[in-house]
């Protein structure tokens, strides 16, 4: 599955991005809500997409305010994913 495809598969988590600009999200936001508000499926797809090392400069590059936009045990899972697969 390409990345477009994945993203127009969980388009309904998007629900606050207009329809023409879904397509256009970065890693950022695509990692977030699908950690967020996606499955268990999901998180492993995304991450057969984007890699490991993808994953882990999103999750670098979120400290701060960024880091409150996630729940406390998505955030958790994600700090663990990247230490074991992408440390």
């Amino acid at each position: 599955m390409t990345r477009a495809e994945f993203i127009e598969k969980n388009k309904h988590l998007f629900w606050y991005i207009k329809k023409d600009k879904i397509q256009d999200i970065g890693n950022e936001v695509l990692v977030e809500f699908i950690f967020n508000y996606g499955t268990w499926e999901d998180v492993k797809q995304l991450i057969e997409i984007i890699g490991f090392q993808e994953l882990k400069l999103v999750y670098d590059a979120t400290t701060g305010r960024k880091i409150g936009n996630y729940m406390p045990e998505m955030y958790s899972l994600l700090e663990r994913i990247v230490y074991k697969y992408a440390s």
